[in-house]
């Protein structure tokens, strides 16, 4: 807020209008709901399908002690950051983008000419084979540093890329990863569904309840926790 109120064009030396402000606060906290929302539960879906790797998440965690997490513990939080990662790549928010080419090029053997309106699908791009090694497979040690090594930055897109990307990003990652790390601190997930539909009325969400069950850490209580956008908020 206060970057924004803050901000002055550097041709203009014209600040934001209140109008442009409320513009931006609104984006923010709209369009960074259903898709933070989506990420949390595809990434909780995903480690409740397998307890070692859920079990190496709360450990490196628990690490950090019982306090209150803050932005300064992402750094210590590289797992989970990459599971974060995996579940935006299976399950993008932005399933793709629009562009339209400013000059005519070639994609693969095909003229588009300039003004095309072109979409870029990152949800099949994600899942190409030719990209990556057992797409379908949820592994999220493969963005450590030296198997990230050689992979080209267009291939892994899940904010855009480029001067357009989403505005969002390293706050999304922030608040994702602080959030994770806490719902996996305070309890178990035993995933209950072994399919986690998709549909995309704007972003892409969960077509239907997912499922499971909660075990909390501090009681040991079990209940039953539905969600159909966020499975932590169900919990």
């Amino acid at each position: 807020m206060r970057a924004l109120v803050q901000a002055i064009d550097e041709e203009t030396g014209r600040p934001l209008t209140d109008d442009e402000i409320c513009h931006e606060l609104v984006l923010f906290l709209l369009a960074g709901h259903d898709t933070t929302s989506t990420t949390l539960t595809y990434a909780l879906w995903s480690l409740g399908h397998d307890r070692d790797l859920q079990e190496r998440v709360r450990a490196e965690v628990a690490a950090l002690g019982e306090r209150v997490l803050t932005p300064d513990d992402v750094a210590e939080l590289g797992l989970t950051v990459r599971v974060l990662h995996e579940a935006l790549r299976l399950c993008p928010p932005a399933a793709g983008t629009l562009r339209a080419p400013t000059r005519d090029i070639v994609v693969d053997g095909h003229r588009v000419e300039a003004g095309t309106m072109a979409l870029v699908s990152f949800y099949a791009m994600h899942r190409d084979p030719a990209l990556w090694a057992d797409p379908l497979r949820f592994d999220p040690d493969r963005f450590l540093p030296e198997r990230s090594k050689g992979r080209s930055r267009w291939q892994y897109l899940p904010f855009g890329g480029g001067p357009r990307s989403c505005i969002g990003d390293h706050f999304a990652m922030l608040e994702a990863t602080l959030a994770l790390a806490t719902i996996i601190r305070a309890a178990e997930i035993e995933s209950l569904d072994f399919g986690f539909p998709l549909e995309t009325p704007f972003t892409v969400v969960a077509a239907a309840p997912i499922r499971a069950r909660v075990l909390g850490a501090a009681s040991g209580a079990a209940l039953r926790g539905v969600s159909r956008s966020a499975l932590a908020v169900g919990a």
